[in-house]
């Protein structure tokens, strides 16, 4: 049986460096950037230990063959403890709005939806605590 180190999820971006931009404004931090200077193929930033590759759609069907699309066919789920401050920082971040926070109908969750400047949506959801 194989043993992960770690867990990546990569989205494909026409605009690396605009997407990058926008989770670094929610506060991930960078981890990697290659080639280190000019036009970024690859963008890696963290959150809660998973990092998300931001990847240039076009390198990925130059060089490696891959058919990519950027933009809706991925989800990014952002577990968090405030969704609506954190709705309001992806906004003002760039982010496009398609649902306002909202709590689930059993009242255990609160959660939005987005889009980040390059289509992909954005889930945040934040535990409530049961009274």
């Amino acid at each position: 049986m194989a043993k992960f180190d770690a867990v990546q999820v990569n989205l494909w971006c026409a605009d690396v460096e605009r997407c990058a931009a926008f989770f670094r404004r929610l506060g991930m931090p960078e981890r990697f950037r290659f080639p280190p200077d000019g036009e970024p193929h690859q963008v890696e930033v963290e959150a809660a230990g998973v990092r998300i590759g931001l990847t240039s759609a076009r390198v990925g069907a130059e060089l490696f063959g891959i058919a990519t699309t950027p933009g809706e066919n991925t989800e990014v789920v952002l577990w968090c403890d405030d969704v609506d401050s954190l709705h309001r920082a992806a906004l003002d971040a760039g982010g496009e709005p398609l649902t306002t926070p909202t709590d689930s109908p059993d009242g255990r969750l609160r959660y939005a939806w987005l889009r980040d400047p390059e289509g992909h949506r954005v889930k945040l959801v934040q535990e409530r605590s049961r009274a």
